[in-house]
């Protein structure tokens, strides 16, 4: 072949790399089947076959073409399990002939992601932001990175560590919204901020309206992989423990049949696992915990003590008595969960009405060790009251249930605060084996031994800084703005209809009254544009500029249109590349 032949096939045979490349982030992030492993496989043997024949034609390869080749190899096999010792070693060369390398720099910290080595994960992505500018797929996986960093010591007693470990997820928060700013379209960026929201609310006491950020940025998450046309198991696994945790569990099992679909092995064993749990709650609430008639009254004989105004769960119902007063219940029961939260205890009130009590941030030994079932009576303050409703396979279960976000806020009568049972989760998020069914694994939701938190829930709620708020609360508002919008155009269209039928009529009468109808036509149509008839695409396309064009100075997040903050409020409800697309698994998990 001619040298000039040559020169112009290398480029050829290096842009069917790129393409094969691209196809293994496709089955890295988008297919899971079970001959996922020979697909990669497959893919990264073109990849490594197509630059091999490139270089090859030009010896000496120019410095350019080299780089390139070298990093579409590294890049394949970074794919591969036991392969990462041969990307490092390519990518490494690429970042040596060219410091400014995005995509070697990223790539580089996917492969110290996947063994485990997260500070050098860390140093990669860093240097990728310093050297070659903010983007997404830096500061998404560099969020990631930092809620890995130190996970081997959550389960040490260490003031140092766990005061590091704190501010790294603080930080990795921050990463996360800076990357939904660079692209709010780009469906990984929501989902590693809602993760990001998790991760925070666990280490660093946040307040459970945390996680209610998270579900809306999930939310988001699914709402851009839609418009891609693609699916991700681990967004909806992940939104599925969320919701579990706050105890939505339409939203859990919603969540976690998405994931089963898609292709998750854990998710159906998750969904079980709660539709074991309500049946178990209402079974026993409404059978008064299987207790005889003569036990039972035996049980309410304990109240009977001197003139405390208190409430009862029918107070609670009836919205009646004051919020100051706290309900009194004697603790029947402990729900074995095997130390996942929130812990729950099967209570009843003086009237003998049944309900679950859900104690977060509790460590459920301490609680035990405080507490004598059908013995203790208990004051609870700061309590949350909710139906529990939940319509699984044609069956509907029941049951009252009472939140409470601290422990603190019960006392054990004639005894103290159980605020000695308050506890931290061990929080973690860490890189799993590259198994395919098990990279999908989502969030583990449980109690672990830590310090107990000297925290309370409002403490928390007092500590909060309000710019984090706002955005929600603007949210809030446009969303009801477009609700306003959506009715006015509603009752604009219905009344054009019936004004364009009245018209048609006038036509058979006189032409005079045709033209006359005419002209009312074109009122009509100026009606309706002034009431806001933009479609709701546009409002996205005006989201999306607006989330684009936002100061990197602001606090707030881009506003999300998909879910309203109070769609997710206790009040209403009761209740991780733009250049590569390919990324390190944003998998936490909570050890017990």
């Amino acid at each position: 072949m001619a040298a000039g032949a040559e020169h112009g096939a290398a480029p050829g045979l290096l842009s069917q790399a790129e393409v094969h490349v691209k196809e293994l982030e496709e089955f890295e992030d988008y297919y899971f089947g079970t001959d996922r492993r020979a697909k990669m496989e497959a893919s990264a043997a073109k990849v490594l076959a197509c630059v091999d024949e490139a270089l090859a034609l030009l010896r000496p390869a120019p410095h350019d073409l080299n780089v390139r080749g070298l990093f579409l190899k590294g890049r394949a096999v970074s794919f591969l399990a036991d392969k990462e010792a041969q990307a490092e070693e390519w990518l490494t060369k690429v970042i040596k002939l060219d410091p400014k390398h995005l995509g070697a720099w990223n790539a580089l910290g996917e492969v110290h992601w996947n063994t485990q080595s997260y500070q050098r994960a860390r140093d990669c992505f860093e240097h990728a932001l310093e050297f070659c500018g903010e983007n997404t797929v830096s500061l998404r996986s560099l969020s990631m990175v930092l809620r890995a960093v130190d996970s081997e010591a959550a389960a040490r007693d260490d003031d140092v560590v766990a005061s590091r470990r704190a501010a790294n997820f603080a930080e990795a928060l921050e990463k996360a919204k800076a990357a939904v700013a660079l692209d709010a379209s780009d469906p990984q960026n929501w989902e590693t901020l809602g993760n990001a929201y998790v991760g925070d609310f666990f280490v660093n006491a946040k307040r459970p309206d945390e996680l209610k950020r998270a579900l809306i940025a999930y939310a988001k998450a699914e709402s851009a992989y839609g418009k891609l046309g693609k699916s991700n198991p681990s967004l909806h696994l992940n939104r599925g423990m969320a919701a579990k945790y706050i105890e939505d569990y339409d939203l859990a099992l919603h969540s976690f049949r998405k994931a089963q679909e898609i292709g998750d092995v854990n998710a159906a064993q998750q969904g079980q696992k709660v539709k074991e749990l309500v049946q178990r709650l209402s079974g026993y609430t409404q059978r008064k915990g299987d207790l005889k008639a003569k036990h039972l009254k035996e049980l309410l004989e304990g109240f009977k003590q001197g003139g405390e105004a208190l409430r009862s769960l029918r107070d609670f119902q009836a919205n009646a008595g004051s919020a100051e007063l706290p309900l009194a219940a004697k603790v029947v029961n402990i729900v074995d969960r095997q130390e996942e939260l929130p812990m729950i205890v099967i209570c009843c009130d003086v009237f003998g009405d049944f309900f679950a009590l859900s104690l977060y941030n509790t460590k459920p030994s301490k609680f035990a060790d405080a507490v004598v079932p059908l013995k203790t009576i208990i004051h609870i303050r700061e309590a949350k009251f909710r139906e529990v409703r939940v319509q699984a396979n044609h069956k509907t279960w029941t049951y009252p249930s009472v939140r409470v976000g601290h422990p603190g806020d019960i006392t054990v009568v004639g005894g103290t605060s159980l605020e000695a049972a308050a506890v931290v989760s061990q929080f973690s998020a860490a890189a799993l084996p590259r198994e395919p069914q098990v990279e999908a694994s989502a969030v583990v939701l449980a109690a672990g031994d830590a310090t107990p938190s000297v925290q309370s829930e409002v403490e928390a709620q007092a500590e909060e800084d309000p710019k984090q708020l706002k955005w929600i609360e603007q949210e809030d508002a446009k969303m009801k703005k477009e609700e306003a919008k959506a009715k006015a155009r509603a009752k604009a269209s219905v009344k054009g209809k019936a004004k364009k039928k009245e018209k048609r009529s006038d036509k058979v009468v006189a032409k005079h009254s045709q033209l006359e109808a005419i002209g009312n036509v074109g009122s009509d149509v100026e009606i309706e544009t002034n009431t806001g008839s933009e479609s709701y695409m546009d409002n996205d396309s005006k989201f999306e500029q607006e989330t684009t064009d936002c100061s990197p100075m602001l606090e707030a997040l881009p506003k999300p249109a998909a879910v309203r903050w109070s769609d997710l409020d206790d009040s209403d409800s009761g209740d991780e590349f733009q250049v590569l697309k390919s990324a390190p698994k944003d998998l936490v998990e909570v050890e017990a």
